[in-house]
């Protein structure tokens, strides 16, 4: 008699572990998300502090463009780059890199012979979307 008073149902037994398995699982969950926040967290911050560090090195540099920004020399070569202007006797040479010389050269080189207006409406199109 005493052993049936203190003995549960197996079926009681059975929720009591499956619930405790269950809150056990939670708590982990729960431990391994807050972990995991505060890792991006941390990695935020350093992503931030770098890009900080970056942006400050590029506004000490600012000051340094200004002052070129507003020299004669500055304004002298963009009068000779872009409005084509020059000294007298004067001759600009404008130095590019190979490849956009390259690409110039042959942007230069390679066109049709056919002139726009000679073209069937068709053939306009096909220029038109596809560069035929």
């Amino acid at each position: 008699m005493n052993n049936s008073k203190n003995s549960q149902p197996l079926y009681f037994k059975i929720v009591l572990g499956v619930s405790f398995a269950v809150i056990v699982l939670m708590l982990f969950a729960l431990a391994r998300s807050t972990y995991r926040d505060l890792f991006q967290v941390g990695s935020y911050i350093d992503t931030s502090s770098e890009s900080i560090e970056q942006q400050k090195a590029e506004l000490a540099e600012k000051p340094n463009e200004l002052a070129y920004s507003e020299s004669a020399r500055y304004r002298e070569k963009v009068a000779k780059e872009l409005l084509g202007q020059k000294l007298v006797g004067e001759e600009v040479i404008i130095l590019t890199n190979e490849e956009q010389a390259i690409d110039d050269f042959f942007a230069n080189k390679v066109k049709t012979e056919k002139s726009v207006e000679l073209l069937s409406p068709s053939q306009k199109w096909l220029r038109y979307l596809f560069g035929i």
